[in-house]
C-alpha cells in the first residue's frame, strides 16, 4: 500500500515539473540560438571591418603609387627641361664660334659648254620648297644668259660702230627668257634639302643647281637674233658661242657692267 502511494506521489510530481522542464529546454534553445546569431553577426561585422581595412590599405597604396608617379613625372620633366636648356646653351655657344660654312651644291660652277644656275626655295611643304628652288634656278639661268648675250651684242655692234638701243636690249631679254621657259633639256645637277624650326613650324629649305648644255639654249637664241634686223650680227654661230664662252670664263663682271653703262 505504501508502494502505491509513493508511485502516485512520484507521478504527480513528474506531472507538475514536466511543463517547467519543457519551458526550460525551450528557453535554453532560444538562448543558444540568440547566442549563435549574435556570434554570427559579430563575425560578419568583424569580416566587414577587415574588408574595409583592406580596402583602405589598397586605396592608400594606390594613392601613394599615384603620388610617386606624379613626383617621378615632375622630376622627369624638370630633368628634360634642364637637358634642353643645356643643349640650347651649348648650341648657342657653338654658334658663337667662328665656323666655316659651305652652302649645299656650291661646288658647281659654269664651265665650257655647260651653264649652271642655282636657286633656293623655302616652304612648309617639301615639294613646294623644291618647286620654288627650281623656279629660282630657271630665273637665274635666264638672267645669266641675258646678261652675257646683251654684252656680246654690244661688243658686236661696237665693232661696226653701231649703237644698241635700250629697246633692243629688252628684246634680247624677252627672247632669252622665252627660250629658257621653253627649254626642257636642263638637268638637276644637285639638290639638297635642310630643315629648321621657325615660330614652332618646321620649314623645308631646298638648294638646287640645274645644268644646261650651251647648244641647247644658245642656238635658238642666236637664230632669233639673226631674224631681228636691229639685233642681227655679222658672225656665225661658232664665233658667237666662242665669245659667249669667253664671257663666262671671265670671273669679273666689270666688263659686262661697263658695256651696260653705254646704253644708260
Amino acid at each position: 500500500m505504501k508502494k502505491i502511494s509513493v508511485l502516485v506521489m512520484l507521478s504527480m510530481f513528474m506531472l507538475a515539473i514536466t511543463p517547467a522542464m519543457a519551458q526550460t529546454r525551450k528557453d535554453k534553445k532560444e538562448a543558444q540560438k540568440a547566442a549563435w546569431d549574435q556570434k554570427q553577426q559579430q563575425a560578419a561585422e568583424e569580416a566587414a571591418l577587415l574588408h574595409e581595412m583592406r580596402m583602405d590599405s589598397i586605396r592608400n597604396a594606390k594613392k601613394a603609387a599615384e603620388e610617386a608617379a606624379q613626383r617621378e613625372e615632375v622630376e622627369r620633366r624638370q630633368a628634360e627641361a634642364e637637358a634642353k636648356a643645356k643643349a640650347k646653351a651649348a648650341e648657342e655657344a657653338r654658334l658663337l664660334q667662328e665656323q666655316e660654312y659651305n652652302e649645299p651644291c656650291s661646288e658647281f660652277r659654269s664651265a665650257a659648254n655647260i651653264i649652271y644656275a642655282r636657286g633656293i626655295g623655302e616652304d612648309l611643304e617639301h615639294q613646294m620648297s623644291y618647286d620654288i628652288a627650281r623656279s629660282e634656278a630657271l630665273a637665274d639661268l635666264g638672267s645669266q644668259i641675258t646678261t652675257k648675250v646683251q654684252a656680246l651684242l654690244m661688243n658686236y655692234k661696237k665693232s661696226v660702230r653701231q649703237n644698241l638701243k635700250r629697246e633692243s636690249l629688252r628684246r634680247v631679254e624677252g627672247l632669252t627668257m622665252t627660250e629658257v621657259d621653253q627649254t626642257t633639256g636642263y638637268r638637276v645637277a644637285c639638290h639638297k634639302t635642310t630643315t629648321y624650326v621657325q615660330n614652332g613650324e618646321r620649314i623645308f629649305k631646298t638648294y638646287m643647281v640645274i645644268e644646261l648644255g650651251e647648244d641647247q639654249l644658245l642656238k635658238p637664241i642666236y637664230d632669233g637674233i639673226q631674224k631681228d634686223e636691229e639685233l642681227k650680227i655679222d658672225a656665225d654661230y661658232q664665233s658667237f658661242k666662242s665669245e659667249f664662252d669667253q664671257h663666262f670664263k671671265d670671273k669679273s663682271q666689270e666688263s659686262v657692267e661697263a658695256l651696260l653703262q653705254d646704253v644708260q
